[in-house]
């Protein structure tokens, strides 16, 4: 371990980092002691490194900000643990954050030298504002004279006097040079390397050149292409585009001669400006697709294909989405906790349960039911009571009485008050009227809960095992989403078949508005005589 430690921090040193937080990893804490989840902490941890703790409770906050002053919610209440469970329930950071999180540490680690200090009190807004402030600020440049080119030329544009464009590889992933010249960090991931398309070109009078960087490029040992951009990080100009294509077919990725050194396309830094290959004319789009099909696997650019007749593509699978009874509310807001019950085990243990709305109401439904009147039996005789099951109630009580001709000219409600004298009639008819009051009332919340989980699809079952739906993905995606480039990387990230990661990244989005439980508690049941006359037959079968 002492070796290890030793190694950071000649590497710190080495990269003019000081004062950066002196821990192999930050994600134990995010894990173990924060609740957040593996996949979130190994963003921060990897993006952040020692400051990955300081960042991510900056970055709490900020979400906390954006949830209480979400529209129509009231979010003024949440502790940090509902935040970040909150955040959790997201199958990853939204891209835009995770930019300005990366945005956040170039700054750190290049502008600033690692050295946060008189900056560690901004949220995580102000930092990101002055990460950009930075970003933008920095000096383009004008390039080197009698620039002599120390690193491998990987494809060579020159003239036989040396002058015009080169690719060359820096053999890093970060570079003060490329820094000053290009006006953006000069920096990629640890495990990329970077490129630069560069000019050498003679000064007026003949004795000095001008060697200038035009765009930098992060490849991946992965064989990815990362980010691909112009001075300050603006997207590449057209006329750069003869220049790029031929990066295409350089050889030598992943350390095999015979392998090309762009294999696919990612993202890091502010991806929508970068080279896509869409910005080409669609003839050399042509050109390239006919020569390296396998670059066009993604959606985005399978779409482009097909959009110039060069593909046929099947639309957005429809599917079916299976919800456990438990998890109701990732779809539906406004669920609640109902009930609570602690308890100590056989062992000694002590344990808790909860129960919430939406789970009871498909699991154990008649606990959500609290109303019973046993004094309103008369109205069930006027309203509800059919002539067979009255009969039977008539029969019955006459057949109590030694001599029933007295009773015979009773009406039914006269001959409960008279002869009812155990109770059992009043009771049957103020039970049946409840159970039916139940039912309806169950059957209405039922129905209000299914109301709401049609806005993914049509519901095919909802029972005490959860709620099955056929989504159509198509419709959903047309009615859902209007971020046409956000929707294009989701769907490169899941791939086009897999209808149900889609549906998750669209549904887990931020901004991305469930339909909300608004039953109102004003309801009042209503008795349907059918079921009242059925239930009243079980009732009366216990004393008849």
């Amino acid at each position: 371990m002492k070796k290890l430690d030793s190694k950071i921090i000649k590497i710190q040193k080495m990269m003019g980092v000081r004062n950066l937080v002196m821990e192999a990893s930050k994600k134990d804490v995010l894990v173990n002691k924060l609740g957040l989840k593996e996949e979130h902490a190994e963003f921060f941890d990897r993006t952040c490194g020692g400051l990955s703790v300081m960042i991510f409770k900056k970055y709490l906050r900020f979400i906390f900000h954006f949830m209480k002053n979400s529209p129509g919610e009231d979010f003024t209440t949440l502790s940090e643990k509902e935040v970040i469970d909150a955040l959790n329930k997201n199958p990853s950071i939204p891209g835009n954050h995770k930019q300005w999180v990366q945005s956040i540490m170039d700054w750190v680690r290049v502008g600033l030298n690692g050295r946060l200090n008189q900056y560690q009190d901004l949220n995580f807004t102000e930092l990101y504002n002055e990460s950009k402030e930075w970003h933008d600020s920095l000096n383009l440049g004008q390039g080197d004279v009698n620039y002599k080119e120390e690193n491998t030329i990987i494809k060579d544009f020159r003239d036989a006097d040396g002058y015009g464009f080169y690719w060359a590889d820096l053999n890093t992933n970060t570079s003060d040079e490329e820094c000053k010249r290009m006006g953006h960090c000069g920096r990629t991931g640890s495990n990329n390397n970077l490129y630069s398309l560069r000019e050498n070109k003679k000064l007026p009078g003949g004795k000095f050149t001008l060697n200038k960087s035009h765009l930098t490029a992060s490849i991946g040992n992965d064989g990815i292409l990362y980010q691909l951009k112009g001075p300050k990080n603006n997207k590449p100009q057209p006329e750069y585009h003869q220049y790029i294509l031929p990066l295409f077919f350089v050889l030598g990725g992943r350390g095999e001669e015979e392998d090309y050194l762009i294999q696919g396309f990612g993202s890091e830094y502010a991806s929508d400006l970068d080279f896509k290959i869409t910005d080409l004319p669609d003839d050399t789009i042509k050109e390239l697709y006919t020569q390296r099909p396998e670059l066009f696997e993604s959606y985005s650019l399978r779409s482009k294909l097909n959009q110039m007749g060069l593909i046929e593509m099947p639309g957005l699978q429809s599917f079916v989405l299976s919800i456990p009874s438990h998890a109701i509310d990732r779809y539906v807001d406004g669920d609640w906790l109902i009930s609570r019950r602690k308890w100590t085990d056989a062992q000694g243990v002590k344990r808790e349960s909860k129960s919430y709305f939406f789970e009871t109401l498909l699991n154990d439904p008649w606990e959500l039911w609290e109303r019973y009147d046993n004094s309103d039996w008369k109205s069930t005789i006027n309203y509800y009571l059919n002539k067979e099951n009255e009969e039977r109630i008539r029969g019955y009580l006459i057949s109590l009485v030694e001599n029933p001709s007295e009773y015979e000219s009773y009406s039914t409600e006269e001959l409960v008050e008279e002869l009812d004298g155990d109770y059992n009639v009043r009771n049957a008819l103020s039970s049946a009227v409840n159970d039916a009051e139940s039912e309806d009332y169950i059957d209405t919340l039922r129905k209000h809960l299914e109301s709401k989980l049609e806005d993914y699809g049509t519901v095919l079952k909802l029972n005490d095992e959860g709620a099955e739906i056929q989504v159509d993905l198509q419709s959903f995606i047309d009615q859902h989403v209007d971020n046409d480039e956000w929707l294009l990387e989701c769907l490169d990230t899941c791939g086009e078949t897999n209808s149900e990661c889609i549906f998750d990244e669209v549904i887990g989005a931020w901004g991305f508005e469930k339909p909300r439980w608004n039953f109102d508690d004003r309801y009042s049941p209503d008795v349907d005589e059918r079921v009242f006359n059925d239930v009243l037959v079980d009732r009366m079968s216990d004393f008849m």
